[in-house]
């Protein structure tokens, strides 16, 4: 092979590897790799949340429900991200009322039994009372709660809950604050 043909296959070589160094990031393999790690492990943390039955409440007039006694805390109810099982700090859950615009505001009463300041993330749902039809679902977030502190706090149920409906605690997140 003559010098001008190594020099010419080598000028492509190099030619090849500059376009590919020059390519937008999203069309290298290694980032969609990355991406698609990435959305597994979001994917197994949201799923590994828990779906509990537990009901903590009944129904009264206008699809809202009433206060009740503290809920049960048997193992349906998942810990999240938390290390532990928080479950047992639930003291009530209220789902109230719907106001004029038809938003419901359930609240939940959480008394903090560890021995650190603790955030709790606490995910209630509002379904049919045989669970086969979920309405909404609310987020209710206490941060800094000390230890032995009792604090209540109110979600937003944006959809009109139909008569019937019960709320109930699916997930119980408690984390060091």
């Amino acid at each position: 092979m003559s010098d001008e043909a190594r020099a010419a296959k080598a000028d492509a070589k190099a030619a090849k590897a500059r376009a590919k160094e020059l390519r937008p990031f999203y069309k290298k393999k290694r980032w969609w790799l990355l991406a698609i790690v990435a959305v597994v492990i979001i994917s197994t943390a949201i799923g590994s949340g828990g779906s509990g039955d537990e009901a903590t409440s009944d129904t009264s007039k206008g699809g809202g429900t009433e206060s009740t006694e503290a809920p049960s805390t048997g193992d349906t109810i998942g810990t999240g991200l938390g290390s532990k099982d928080a479950a047992a700090d639930i003291n009530s859950l209220e789902c109230g009322t719907p106001d004029a615009i038809g938003m419901t505001y359930p609240s939940v009463s959480v008394t903090n039994n560890s021995s650190k300041a603790s955030d709790y993330f606490i995910t209630i749902v509002a379904e049919s009372a045989d669970g086969a039809t979920k309405y909404d679902d609310a987020i209710v977030m206490i941060t800094g709660l000390a230890p032995g502190q009792t604090m209540t706090e109110e979600g937003i149920f944006t959809n009109e809950l139909p008569v019937g409906a019960v709320c109930k605690i699916t997930e119980v997140q408690r984390t060091a604050s």
